[in-house]
C-alpha cells in the first residue's frame, strides 16, 4: 500500500488555498516556519514553495535596483530547502517566487523588474495566455495553451543549467514555466491555487497531478523519506 504523501511546505501566498489542495487529494502537510526548522524537509516526500517577497539580488551576485519587499530570513529558508531538493532529487514545485527561488539556488538569475528592464507591461493583478512547450510535462498536464493568473514584477533572466523552460507568456516571451532535466521538479510563474473561474479546476488539478505523479529518485543521494504518524505532524 502506498504511503499518504507528506508535502513540507514553507508560508507564503496563498498557503490556505495550497493546504486545502493538498488535504483534498489525501496528502499531510508538514509546514517549514523557522530556519532552524529546515532539515524537517528530510521528513518529507515532496517540497512546494509558494509565492511571496522578492528574492534579494545578493543571491544572484546582483546590487539591489529594481527588486524591493525582501523577507530575507525566508530567503535563506528556501534557498536551503531548494538547494537539498536539487542534491537530492526531492519532488519539488515551486509557484511563482518559488520557480524563482529554484532558478536563483541552482545558479540562475531575476530581472528584478522585467518591465522596466524589458520596457513590458508588469504582470499585475491580471491574467493571461501561456504557451507550452511540447513533450513537457507541462504540456502533458495543462495543454498547449492555457489562461493563468499571473502577480508578479520579476521573472527569470538567465536559466541555470540542467533547467529548461517550458512555458511562456503568450503576449511577451516571459518565461512561465521551468522544468529539470533529469529529476522531478519544476516551477510555475504563475499561481495555480488561484483561479479566475469557480468553475475551472485545471489549476488544482496541476497540483494533484504533480502530487500522484510517479518519480524517480536515481542517484547516490537519493531523498529517502522518514514517514510520520498523524499525531506528530503540525497542522
Amino acid at each position: 500500500m502506498a504511503k499518504q504523501p507528506l508535502v513540507a511546505l514553507t508560508i507564503g501566498s496563498g498557503y490556505r488555498e495550497i493546504c486545502s489542495i493538498l488535504r483534498a487529494t489525501g496528502a499531510q502537510v508538514l509546514t517549514i516556519h523557522a530556519f532552524s526548522e529546515r532539515k524537517l524537509v528530510r521528513l518529507a516526500t515532496h517540497l512546494l514553495l509558494p509565492g511571496g517577497a522578492d528574492i534579494h539580488p545578493q543571491h544572484y551576485k546582483q546590487p539591489v535596483t529594481y527588486a524591493r519587499g525582501f523577507d530575507e530570513e525566508r530567503d535563506w529558508i528556501e534557498l536551503r530547502l531548494a538547494r537539498y531538493a536539487i542534491h537530492s532529487g526531492l519532488p519539488t514545485l515551486g509557484i511563482c517566487r518559488g520557480l524563482q527561488v529554484l532558478a536563483v539556488a541552482a545558479g540562475g538569475t531575476l530581472f528584478q523588474d522585467f518591465a522596466t528592464q524589458r520596457s513590458l507591461p508588469p504582470h499585475a493583478a491580471r491574467g493571461h495566455e501561456i504557451t507550452t512547450a511540447p513533450n513537457s510535462r507541462l504540456r502533458a498536464w495543462l495543454g498547449a495553451r492555457w489562461y493563468v493568473n499571473t502577480y508578479h514584477h520579476q521573472a527569470i533572466a538567465k536559466l541555470p543549467a540542467d533547467w529548461t523552460a517550458t512555458a511562456w507568456s503568450t503576449p511577451d516571451h516571459i518565461v512561465e514555466g521551468i522544468e529539470h532535466n533529469h529529476k522531478p521538479l519544476l516551477g510555475v510563474q504563475f499561481h495555480p491555487e488561484y483561479v479566475a473561474d469557480a468553475a475551472d479546476r485545471a489549476g488544482e488539478a496541476l497540483i494533484a497531478t504533480w502530487l500522484n505523479e510517479p518519480t524517480g529518485r536515481a542517484g547516490a543521494h537519493a531523498h529517502r523519506p522518514i514517514y510520520l504518524k498523524q499525531s506528530q505532524l503540525e497542522h
